[in-house]
């Protein structure tokens, strides 16, 4: 269990230092967050992302497949990657000066942000969990939550600033609070936003794959009454 919170406290940070030093520059975002994948995911799953996490535990919970053992390592599993965004947050501050925030942008209200927030993070975390079961390789499953990302930065950026994940707000506006005493005021708004998105993420998932194991299990049929005749 160790290696997989240290795998998750590594991408977490490779992830947030990337937002921090580019300025959440999207290419930048989703190409780390791909690398971190690969680099640590065939350990914990590479989920990096409290949302994730919790879209995990939510098809785990509808399927009835989850344990005790499973969600207390997965409660880990967020307390690890929060802790690795602060610091991430942190060094990034002090390597370029500059404390990244997420925050409404202007022109747009709350209620605007939190919806993109929501959007797009039940995007990724269900693509999250169908890439898991549609493929066993790490390199596709980055790739598919890495173009989500990506995608959402550049959809919504100029909205809510393209979060999608809580450890990400949370770490960075901490700091950017503590460096210059602003602009926590909306953090909640990537907070909950983000984790409703999982939920959901995590429901419509568990619908989807039904109907994708349905479809298989056809196949299979119509395959043995080929060969059997």
């Amino acid at each position: 269990m160790i290696r997989r919170l240290v795998a998750e406290f590594v991408g977490t940070f490779f992830l947030v230092f990337g937002v921090g030093v580019s300025q959440g520059q999207p290419f930048t975002v989703g190409g780390t967050l791909w690398a971190a994948q690969i680099f640590t995911g065939f350990s914990s799953g590479g989920q990096f992302n409290p949302a994730v996490t919790l879209a995990i535990i939510t098809r785990k919970h509808i399927t009835k497949t989850l344990t005790t053992q499973e969600l207390k390592e997965l409660m880990c599993f967020i307390a690890a990657q929060i802790t690795g965004s602060i610091m991430a947050a942190l060094l990034s501050w002090g390597i370029v000066r500059y404390a990244a925030y997420f925050d409404v942008a202007l022109g747009y209200n709350r209620g605007e942000a939190f919806l993109a927030e929501f959007l797009y993070t039940t995007l990724l975390c269900a693509n999250a969990i169908m890439a898991g079961v549609l493929t066993d390789s790490n390199l596709l499953v980055g790739a598919a939550v890495s173009m989500s990302v990506t995608a959402g930065d550049w959809s919504v950026g100029n909205i809510s600033g393209g979060c999608f994940n809580p450890a990400v707000g949370f770490g960075v506006n901490l700091i950017h609070l503590f460096k210059d005493g602003d602009h926590f005021g909306n953090t909640w708004i990537y907070i909950i936003a983000p984790l409703i998105g999982g939920i959901m993420g995590g429901l419509t998932s568990t619908i989807f794959i039904k109907e994708l194991q349905s479809q298989r299990s056809k196949v299979a049929e119509e395959d043995d009454h080929q060969h059997s005749t």
